[in-house]
């Protein structure tokens, strides 16, 4: 029987990498030299302090909080379970990851969100401009490890592009939905849409960054695809994990407001399971609390309870296990046995049952 890997140590070893391979490729101060690395040569002058005050220091503050960085040990990982070597590939595991924080940054701003990470929001320290900015720069600037690279093959770098280009529609088509639904533009949210939307806005990053890690493998179209969806609804179930912690997590290892979906208004796969379940009296309740976008801990605490009554945390648990399960039996047929692919295994059952 195959052992299983501590997936902690294994993401705490390829987090200590990706670091250091961010800062080799997105410098903590931007200087005359490095800056020519993503604009070229100056045809006039550069203020370089303007660009290091919005740009990289609002970057490295989010980025030094911390973070568990299993995006880009997924295509790390996957690359390694389809034969290759990690430390050949770790210049490109920086994309998803540098996205991730640019994509946090900007939903931020889109939440009227307090924390992230423990700490004030970006847009709280450096201003809504900048934090949009610096978020929006984050989507491209990584991609600058695909552009100067010279040992890839230009098939190969056209099918990642392709595969950015076509993840970071899907990213953006996942955010509208969401906040439409805050919002209260759409009262009659299913369980499928939300599926949907977290496929597109969670499982987004996943998929590439796997999709990324098989095309560098060199695997075939198909096999890409199929990897792709296993990530995919791994982020699905990542997100539903992060739903649930956001009602029941401590607040010291979450590091965001328990209970800030409720603020937000959002329908999570819990609140949409309650709403189908409840009592009128119970599920109006519940609307009218989402409704406000408030703050305030006991109506928060009330809302939480109404979806305790009718089970809906065990019910989103369920169905985050069944997902990984389901993508899993796919996967395990096309992988051959390796210390990869318990790897693989162990992070898809560590983002389900996390508790920070």
């Amino acid at each position: 029987m195959n052992k299983k890997p501590n997936i902690i140590l294994v993401l705490e070893k390829y987090a200590k990498l990706v670091n250091e391979t961010i800062e080799k490729h997105i410098p903590r101060r931007l200087n005359e030299e490095t800056i020519k690395n993503f604009c070229g040569k100056s045809r006039f002058q550069w203020d370089l302090d303007a660009l290091n005050r919005t740009i990289c220091e609002p970057f490295w503050d989010l980025l030094d909080r911390g973070g568990k960085r299993w995006r880009p040990a997924l295509l790390l990982i996957v690359y390694e379970a389809l034969g290759g070597n990690s430390k050949d590939v770790i210049d490109f595991a920086i994309i998803p990851e540098v996205i991730h924080n640019g994509t946090l940054i900007v939903d931020d701003v889109e939440d009227d969100s307090e924390f992230r990470r423990g700490k004030p929001c970006i847009h709280r320290i450096y201003g809504t401009d900048i934090a949009i900015n610096v978020g929006n720069t984050l989507y491209y600037l990584p991609l600058i490890t695909i552009i100067k690279d010279n040992k890839l093959d230009v098939k190969t770098k056209i099918k990642i592009y392709e595969t950015y280009i076509q993840e970071m529609i899907k990213l953006s088509f996942g955010q509208a939905m969401d906040i439409a639904w805050h919002k209260g533009l759409s009262r009659n949210v299913s369980e499928e849409q939300y599926m949907q939307m977290c496929a597109l806005k969670t499982g987004t990053l996943a998929r590439m960054a796997a999709k990324i890690g098989a095309i560098l493998a060199g695997a075939e179209d198909e096999i890409v695809e199929k990897i792709g969806r296993f990530a995919e609804a791994i982020g699905v179930a990542f997100q539903i994990q992060d739903d649930i912690l956001n009602i029941i997590g401590e607040e010291s290892k979450y590091g965001k407001e328990i209970g800030g979906d409720i603020t937000e208004g959002k329908r999570t796969l819990m609140v949409i399971y309650t709403l189908r379940k409840a009592s009128p009296p119970d599920r109006d309740r519940l609307l009218e609390i989402l409704d406000m976008h408030t703050r305030n801990k006991r109506l928060i605490s009330e809302a939480i309870s109404i979806m305790k009554k009718y089970d809906a945390i065990n019910y989103a648990k369920k169905v985050s296990r069944r997902l990984v399960e389901e993508a899993w039996n796919e996967i395990d047929k096309i992988l051959p046995e390796s210390e990869a692919k318990n790897a693989l295994r162990a992070l898809a059952e560590f983002l389900i049952e996390r508790d920070l």
